[in-house]
């Protein structure tokens, strides 16, 4: 994107994808483009709550800069499912709802597709958030953009990224269907709601941008 572009109400920005669905590669430039935006990104998020110092001696600054990652996938350990995984869309949530009262506008970047299968907008994000009197008098926006690609051109991403957490995913065939039928790229459950989708398979191109832009004015 060569531009920078303004909304007139607080929006809600909810980015979901896949692991693989280039919605990192999307969602960055335009949050650079969004005056007023916040990027907050569930895989960081994981990786500091997961994050584990490592016990010294004594009182001192190594506390904050030398530690462990919890293995996030290891069928034996259930650290991440307990404590981390739905704590973390948690707090994407409590910041969002402390960002839009300030005029922000919270991108936030994670997987969502279970959430989406399942009515986590009406069912968790909604109630959360019609407390506010201004998110009731509509001068809130909630627009959600969907990342999607090919699901070989997907794969093909996963096993370069070679990220930790996609191991058992990748173990496979039967596995990366397995994962396919539970988060399809493109869940049917979408088209209960206003969003836009964007097709990644290819370079993101300037006219995609310029649609999600008219997407999110509307």
């Amino acid at each position: 994107m060569n531009f920078k572009f303004s909304l007139p109400n607080p929006t809600l920005i909810l980015g979901a994808g896949i692991s693989g669905s280039g919605k990192s590669t999307l969602l960055n430039p335009l949050a650079k483009a969004l005056t007023n935006s916040v990027f907050i990104e569930k895989d960081l998020i994981n990786y500091a709550l997961l994050w584990t110092p490592k016990k010294v001696q004594g009182v001192g600054h190594s506390q904050y800069l030398i530690g462990d990652l919890v293995p996030r996938d290891d069928p034996s350990n259930t650290y991440y499912g307990d404590h981390v995984r739905y704590q973390s869309y948690h707090l994407m949530l409590m910041m969002a709802k402390q960002l839009l009262p300030m005029g922000k506008h919270p991108i936030l970047e994670g997987n969502y597709i279970k959430e989406v299968r399942f009515g986590y907008i009406e069912k968790v994000l909604a109630p959360q958030l019609t407390d506010f009197a201004w998110w009731r008098e509509g001068s809130f926006k909630l627009k959600i953009i969907l990342a999607h690609a090919d699901p070989e051109i997907i794969r093909k991403r996963v096993i370069e990224r070679a990220a930790e957490h996609d191991k058992v995913k990748l173990s496979s065939d039967e596995e990366w269907k397995k994962h396919l039928e539970e988060q399809p790229p493109v869940p049917p459950e979408i088209e209960k709601y206003s969003h836009i989708k964007v097709e990644t398979s290819s370079p993101i191109t300037q006219k995609q941008y310029l649609e999600v832009v008219d997407y999110l004015s509307s």
